[in-house]
């Protein structure tokens, strides 16, 4: 049980190391804006087809091709990048400047559990810390963790297949 405990928590952490390619993604983050299922649901009939949904990805597709060409430049893609980079700073600020300077201060910014629970799950001998043998032994699980969602596709089969349907 312990183990498996271990493995999870590494997951999760290998995955929050990760978390600022993920929310760079449109759509994904506890804290991005996701659109509600009346903007969906483009007809208004109550429900959701294939057709609405892909007509969503396109209109998205569209407002990043700044210049119509039908296709999306390094130029392009940097420029969402750079908006959404904007507005998660903005809202970060917001949530977090406690005294109003604009800023974040070291005492302002958000704690971050991950490596405390880094900590508890690797020190599988309970003495307070992580050895050498113990730190190996968490990255070799996270690495076992990752093969086996390569082989069975991971995220990559998912967004391989997610824009298929819409062309």
């Amino acid at each position: 049980m312990k183990k498996q405990i271990l493995i999870a928590t590494l997951l999760t952490l290998t995955t929050a190391l990760a978390g600022g390619q993920v929310l760079a993604k449109q759509g994904f983050g506890p804290r991005h804006e996701k659109p509600t299922f009346e903007q969906l649901d483009a007809n208004g009939d109550g429900a959701l087809t294939q057709d609405e949904l892909a007509a969503r990805g396109q209109a998205r597709f569209a407002e990043a091709d700044q210049n119509g060409d039908g296709v999306l430049s390094a130029d392009e893609l940097n420029a969402r990048a750079q908006e959404r980079m904007a507005r998660r700073t903005a809202k970060m600020i917001e949530r977090f400047d406690t005294d109003g300077d604009g800023g974040l201060s070291a005492e302002e910014m958000p704690r971050r559990h991950g490596a405390i629970n880094l900590l508890e799950k690797a020190d599988t001998d309970g003495n307070g810390s992580i050895s050498k043998a113990e730190f190996d032994t968490a990255q070799a699980i996270v690495e076992e963790i990752r093969k086996r969602q390569h082989h069975r596709g991971g995220p990559e089969k998912h967004r391989a297949g997610a824009g298929q349907d819409s062309e």
